[in-house]
């Protein structure tokens, strides 16, 4: 049971990382210099992309636990 909150509580941190950033990836290509642009990008995108991988391999993870789970049974 412990292991299925964290799991969830992985998929929640996952997902505020990429809401929570997502805006500066969008805003970061109305900065006229390039060189500004990239750092803001990459400042941003950086975040989206470690909460999506977050989000997978928590949810697979929870999803092979449920999944052995019934197996169980």
């Amino acid at each position: 049971m412990t292991v299925k909150i964290l799991l969830i509580f992985g998929i929640v941190v996952g997902l505020y990382a990429i809401f929570n950033n997502i805006g500066g990836v969008f805003s970061a290509f109305q900065i006229k210099d390039s060189t500004l642009m990239t750092a803001k990008l990459l400042q941003s995108l950086l975040p989206v992309i470690a909460g999506a991988v977050i989000v997978w391999v928590s949810a697979l993870n929870l999803y092979d636990l449920i999944k052995k789970e019934k197996n169980k049974n």
